[in-house]
């Protein structure tokens, strides 16, 4: 574990970056569809189903469960969330994206929206068949279905959530978590479609399992939801790199890091910190330093560059490889193949810049932000 650099206070970073991240939320909130369904690419504002067809129904969600959070003003970003919220069931009937149904579920009850069997019903997602429908998503997705549930039923008591959210716990600490190298899978083996991959978790599927663990602990009282948040965390720990990176890929199988970049800014300042606080809070181990590395990587990483650009202004996405096209399918080929072996301490590979933001990644920064600042959760767990 790298030693603790000297950096800005929590609050003094957070603060720096509020104006950066309400005005990209600001501009980033389609008037016409009342989605998040706008980002930066190469500088310029683009749509996102140009690039990615179910981003639109994921920011929009993660960007009502930050501003929620963060107690912003609605009107002060133009934003009036039973709109946004109502086109939000209407894109997920839309998007057919099954596995973005947690997020919404998770929006939905921070915003205080439908009961959950009406939010069902006006998504055109079922969960009847619980265990089926878990088995068949990305570790990430039943991470945040729990996540979702769990906040649903911290504001409903339902026992019919209760047993939901069992469920999608059950799929995480008993398939997905590999407790020989304390991390999870990207899949499980009945998970179509992703068979290949189902070894090689990304920094997604660790990081929201932690949370949702956490958040399942606090809720429920379940003391294996937080023992096993918090092996996950202290394996991420243990690999997280000396300038405070949180690395791509993991091995579930075989251990270590076998893709270790691209690094992203929004892992740095917002999902880390805000998965460990959430461990934190619910009764586990404390990982001060790596949070403060965590957010330090900003300022101080491979490529000597301020990921905070107050003249964009924005959070750049990530510092990621530089190569052709061969290297990077033989690169993609022998970490899938499992001949990559753990290069988390290998030296940095050539590496550029990613001139692109997309509206989660300023969600996710007023979130933990708004934690750090101990601002009163309100309708959220942590």
């Amino acid at each position: 574990m790298p030693k603790t650099i000297k950096t800005t206070t929590a609050k003094e970073f957070y603060d720096s970056v509020d104006a950066i991240c309400h005005a990209g939320l600001k501009s980033t909130l389609n008037r016409e569809t009342h989605v998040y369904d706008l980002q930066i690419m190469d500088k310029s504002q683009i749509n996102t189903y140009e690039y990615y067809p179910t981003e639109d129904l994921t920011s929009t969600a993660i960007c009502l469960i930050g501003i929620t959070r963060a107690q912003i003003a609605p009107e002060s970003l133009d934003l009036d969330i039973q709109q946004t919220l109502e086109s939000l069931y209407d894109l997920s009937k839309k998007r057919h994206y099954a596995g973005g149904f947690g997020l919404i579920v998770w929006a939905n009850a921070v915003c205080n929206g439908l009961d959950i069997e009406t939010l069902q019903f006006r998504c055109g997602v079922s969960l009847d068949n619980i265990s089926k429908h878990c088995a068949s998503l990305t570790t990430m997705e039943v991470s945040w279905l729990a996540s979702g549930l769990a906040h649903e039923l911290k504001r409903s008591g339902n026992d019919k959530t209760r047993a939901l959210l069992d469920v999608a716990v059950d799929e995480l600490i008993n398939v997905r978590f590999q407790k020989e190298h304390g991390a999870v899978s990207h899949t499980s083996d009945k998970s179509g479609g992703h068979d290949v991959r189902r070894w090689i978790a990304n920094f997604a599927d660790q990081v929201y399992t932690i949370q949702a663990l956490a958040f399942t602990a606090i809720v429920t009282k379940n003391d294996q939801a937080q023992q096993v948040s918090d092996a996950i965390a202290a394996k991420m720990v243990e690999l997280q790199g000396d300038k405070g990176q949180w690395w791509w890929h993991y091995d579930a199988k075989r251990g270590g890091v076998p893709q270790p970049y691209s690094v992203y800014s929004v892992h740095q300042h917002g999902m880390a910190p805000m998965a460990l606080r959430a461990l934190e809070s619910a009764g586990g181990t404390a990982h001060e330093n790596a949070i403060v590395m965590s957010r330090s990587w900003l300022d101080d990483n491979e490529l000597g560059v301020k990921m905070v650009d107050p003249d964009q202004p924005t959070i750049w996405r990530s510092i990621e490889y530089n190569e052709g096209k061969l290297s990077d399918i033989t690169r993609k080929t022998r970490s899938l193949l499992g001949l990559a072996g753990d290069q988390s301490r290998s030296p940095a590979p050539a590496l550029k810049m990613n001139f692109e933001t997309r509206p989660y990644e300023w969600a996710w920064c007023i979130y933990a932000g708004a934690i750090e600042r101990k601002i009163d959760p309100t309708l959220h767990i942590v």
